[in-house]
């Protein structure tokens, strides 16, 4: 059994950079595959734009939602009051 002592791996955002990143770089890899791939640019322009869109969206995920046991305590202050 752990100790309750030690940070719970959600509150070192490990799992969230990491998953972060993994997705950035492979966002960003099919946007190089799909600009490469490019001979006229129209059909393939709408997916690259959306992998532009899912690093952006991914960046500001990571940079400004709340951690699991944020919002864990959140809810537990608000039961607190509502109850």
């Amino acid at each position: 059994m752990s100790d309750l002592q030690d940070p719970l791996p959600e509150a070192q955002w490990t799992f969230r950079r990491w998953f972060t990143y993994g997705v950035t770089i492979a966002s960003l890899s099919g946007v190089g595959w799909t600009i490469h791939k490019i001979a006229d640019g129209a059909h393939l322009a709408g997916v690259a734009y959306a992998l532009v869109g899912l690093c952006a969206l991914l960046a500001t995920y990571y940079l400004i939602a709340p951690s699991a046991e944020h919002v864990v305590r959140l809810l537990a202050e608000w039961k607190g009051r509502a109850g």
